[in-house]
């Protein structure tokens, strides 16, 4: 294969599409083929793919079948990732997906299959694997530099997506069935797989509180309150959800608390940022995140290399199976093992 990987996008839906857009079309290992969506975001997608003199294409059939094209990044809603996947496959086109995976167990077993029979690579995509101060708590867990893993409190809140600012609507974000959940499986599903990436181990056991407790009006949950505890002992402690007022300074609030036997790490912001001060008001916005771009790297090294991805089809399922094992717990009222609700449904 070249060393220019040409990489297509595939749906509109997501909040995170127009990083990856603007990062495909920037990376020097990559040509950004075409944006296709025909949904309530095509004109916005329409209008991007323009801004970077790209195609846009009304289907994703229209895009797959350009020729040379690698590989996709799917930006639709996860309800679809599985019949997305298929397409890709059926063309042998790799495929960068989105968080979740999926959302059901059975579907994220079957965009495994599909991509382990089509031989292609499959990279699922959580953005903290790929922030420095986290990088470097792993490489220090891993060197055995930081002494055993006792404890990990990470926390996630976010403003509702139907408030995020641009032409994209994200309505879909408040139905369950296009994703899996709300505001706690949206915001957490990051951090799960953090903690279970961090801890090294798989998770045996959950004991959640999942509701809808800031947004009344909401058809989903939009918080919850989670504790994990892994095979190796270690406990993982997550709250995640739509939590940040539209008057709080950041849109995204992300920390993380890491207790070893020799440590503590303290991480309360992943990226460097700026504070923007105006009359009506301040904010804190990112102005260097690599997170999305050293993510595409490693998915075009994957690809060029015929590599395994860091982020695997199954990594992917492992983090929706923790999250709905979290929503089984909220129902059930108890700590549940989670070994038991991780057959495909």
């Amino acid at each position: 294969m070249s060393s220019i990987v040409n990489i297509g996008v595939l749906g509109y839906a997501h909040l995170h599409a127009p990083r990856y857009v603007a990062s495909i079309a920037a990376h020097h290992q990559a040509r950004l083929v075409g944006i296709a969506d025909g949904g309530v975001n095509s004109e916005a997608a329409r209008a991007l793919a323009s801004e970077h003199g790209a195609p846009f294409f009304d289907t994703f059939d229209e895009l797959l079948d350009q020729d040379g094209l690698d590989a996709v990044y799917l930006g639709n809603e996860p309800a679809y990732h599985r019949d997305a996947v298929d397409q890709a496959a059926g063309r042998g086109v790799h495929v960068l997906c989105d968080k979740p995976i999926a959302t059901t167990l059975a579907d994220a077993d079957a965009i495994a299959e599909i991509a382990g029979a089509a031989g292609i690579t499959l990279m699922a995509s959580f953005f903290p694997r790929f922030q420095l101060p986290l990088v470097q708590v792993k490489e220090a867990l891993d060197s055995g530099e930081a002494g055993d893993l006792v404890a990990i409190y990470a926390v996630k809140y976010g403003r509702l997506p139907t408030k995020a600012a641009g032409p994209q609507s994200a309505d879909w974000f408040l139905d369950p069935a296009l994703t899996g959940g709300g505001g706690f499986l949206d915001i957490g599903i990051h951090a799960i797989d953090a903690l279970r990436w961090l801890a090294g181990s798989e998770a045996r056991r959950v004991h959640a509180h999942v509701g809808t407790m800031i947004h009344d009006e909401l058809d989903v949950e939009d918080f919850g309150l989670a504790t994990f505890e892994f095979d190796n002992g270690v406990v993982g402690a997550l709250s995640a959800g739509w939590a940040n007022p539209d008057g709080y300074p950041t849109w995204l609030d992300v920390k993380f608390e890491i207790l070893t036997t020799k440590k503590v790490y303290l991480i309360d912001k992943p990226h460097h940022d700026l504070a923007l001060y105006t009359g009506e008001g301040h904010e804190r916005q990112a102005w260097l995140r690599r997170d999305i771009d050293d993510q595409l790297t490693a998915f075009i090294e994957a690809v060029t290399q015929g590599s395994e991805p860091p982020i695997t089809a199954e990594d992917g399922r492992a983090a929706l199976a923790m999250a709905l094992a979290a929503y089984e717990s909220s129902r059930a009222g108890q700590p549940i093992a989670i070994p038991a609700v991780m057959d495909a449904d």
